[in-house]
């Protein structure tokens, strides 16, 4: 009798843990916009003005680029602006203050491991004059994949890397183009590569990337202070290198790849999932039009969330975007 309450209770404790991590599904409209005149992978992208930026990457060819272009959503149109005066570069950052684009950082297509191949310039673009300017570097060579968030005067940067995966935040002053590194805590997520992020109605969410294995923890971060609450992990298995996009109710994962080794490659992804902030719940929305992809973009305007480009699991470019409504 007792062998069979404990079975009980292990099925009922297995069956538990497996409804907490199926997501609910949520079908979302979804529409295909016009491509990217210059397809590219590994790309950065961010919102001003209404419009869609994009930045940096790699081309079909393995050609880096250091080319900025503007998404016009009124005409479903692309347009080349300007090209960054510094090196070409892939997984770069690009952000906003409201006012101009920082872009930057990424790595140069160098030797692996080697400091001169993480680029740590920093630059201040306004689209209105189509002016760059230099700031000052980043403090050191942990450059690749940034999350990036405003709080105040002050972008933030959490966990970008170099020659090896970090746990580190630095702090962009803007009114001083001063950088400065927040020492670090035992409180915070274990070191990782291409994780995920946002900020959604206030408050700034991080997870997901790659340390020794794929990982699906979830934090609310108070930056300022440098609190770190776990919230409701990520379904399904882990994942590194997917598009992330936030609204006022909602941050957004599309794609990424399950890293299962060199030599198998695990799994990219071909779903999307949103998680919402109010809820603290994860949903499952769809499968990507696109099929599986990984290293893409995404980016917010007004009530519709835009993402696309990256590759394929076969490592072919993808030109596409496309555009969701909540």
């Amino acid at each position: 009798m007792r062998v069979e309450r404990y079975i009980v209770i292990l099925v009922a404790v297995a069956t538990m843990m497996s409804c907490q991590n199926t997501p609910e599904e949520v079908s979302l409209p979804v529409k295909r916009c016009a491509v990217m005149p210059v397809p590219r992978a590994s790309a950065a992208a961010c919102t001003l003005g209404g419009k869609g930026y994009v930045f940096g990457g790699r081309a079909q060819d393995g050609t880096y680029l250091n080319d900025l272009w503007c998404y016009e959503p009124q005409t479903d149109s692309w347009t080349k602006t300007d090209t960054l005066p510094g090196q070409r570069r892939v997984k770069p950052l690009l952000f906003t203050d409201g006012e101009a684009l920082y872009a930057g950082f990424g790595f140069s297509g160098g030797r692996v491991y080697d400091e001169d191949s993480y680029l740590k310039d920093f630059w201040r673009y306004t689209p209105a004059d189509g002016q760059w300017e230099q700031l000052s570097k980043g403090p050191n060579n942990n450059t690749i994949s940034p999350v990036p968030y405003l709080v105040g005067q002050k972008i933030y940067l959490l966990y970008s890397t170099g020659t090896s995966h970090t746990e580190e935040i630095k702090v962009y002053d803007i009114p001083t183009n001063r950088w400065d590194i927040v020492k670090e805590d035992g409180g915070r997520a274990s070191e990782r590569f291409a994780a995920a992020g946002g900020q959604c109605g206030g408050r700034c969410f991080f997870g997901s990337g790659l340390s020794k294995y794929n990982l699906r923890e979830w934090y609310e971060v108070d930056l300022p202070a440098n609190s770190w609450t776990e919230r409701s992990r990520i379904p399904g298995k882990g994942r590194e290198l997917c598009a992330y996009c936030a609204t006022e109710r909602y941050i957004y994962l599309f794609g990424g790849r399950y890293f299962a080794g060199e030599h198998t490659g695990g799994e990219v992804f071909d779903e999307y999932l949103r998680y919402s902030a109010d809820e603290d719940r994860w949903e499952r929305c769809g499968i990507m039009p696109c099929g599986r992809g990984e290293n893409m973009i995404a980016f917010r305007i007004g009530e519709k969330v835009y993402f696309g480009l990256g590759e394929n699991a076969e490592g072919r470019v993808i030109e596409d975007l496309y555009c969701l409504e909540e």
